[in-house]
């Protein structure tokens, strides 16, 4: 490897839409190297012929992959090791988000809503740990849910999930201090 400094790099799961296109569009911006992880690959090819024109001083990386299979996290990181070698910015905004009651949603809502919201973002963060210690000052990103400060009943398993969410991000952000990495919680959502 060189000794030329590598491009500030951000990773950003569920970004070809919303919260999280805006977060890629602002780092492109400012010309940092940008990996988006989504699930449609329709999507993520439109992004790419977009990108070439909107922003010419940043590099694009996409993959289309469910991040809450088991192993993919994985997946993406052995490929931004290759192209990145390093890692600045880790943002989880995977999410998936569906109405529903406790006592009248289908059995299997909470246990998908947790698999996506939480164990998705903890697979992703164990597998990009690796490439965050190589930043000089790596930082991980949870979005969050405004949900989690004010329950409303028709989404109460979205709000538990985003909430186990919140709580794992609490406890992990203890643990990558250690590894002088610093975290972010934030809770976007309308009042």
């Amino acid at each position: 490897m060189s000794n030329e400094k590598r491009p500030r790099t951000i990773a950003i799961s569920g970004a070809s839409a919303g919260i999280g296109l805006a977060i890629a569009e602002h780092f492109a911006r400012e010309g940092w190297w940008v990996s988006i992880a989504a699930r449609n690959s329709e999507d993520l090819t439109a992004l790419r012929e977009r990108w070439k024109d909107e922003f010419p001083n940043s590099e694009l990386r996409t993959v289309a992959m469910d991040l809450s299979e088991k192993g993919a996290a994985k997946v993406w990181a052995t490929y931004l090791a290759d192209v990145f070698r390093g890692l600045d910015v880790l943002v989880h905004n995977l999410g998936k988000f569906e109405p529903g009651t406790l006592l009248e949603g289908n059995d299997d809502q909470l246990a998908d809503l947790l698999n996506t919201n939480l164990v998705g973002a903890h697979q992703l963060t164990r597998a990009m740990l690796p490439l965050l210690q190589q930043s000089e000052a790596g930082q991980m990103v949870t979005i969050g849910s405004v949900s989690t400060t004010d329950w409303p009943a028709d989404l109460a398993t979205y709000t538990i999930s985003k909430y186990a969410q919140e709580g794992w991000h609490r406890q992990i952000s203890k643990e990558l201090r250690t590894h002088n990495i610093g975290t972010t919680l934030i809770r976007p959502g309308a009042p």
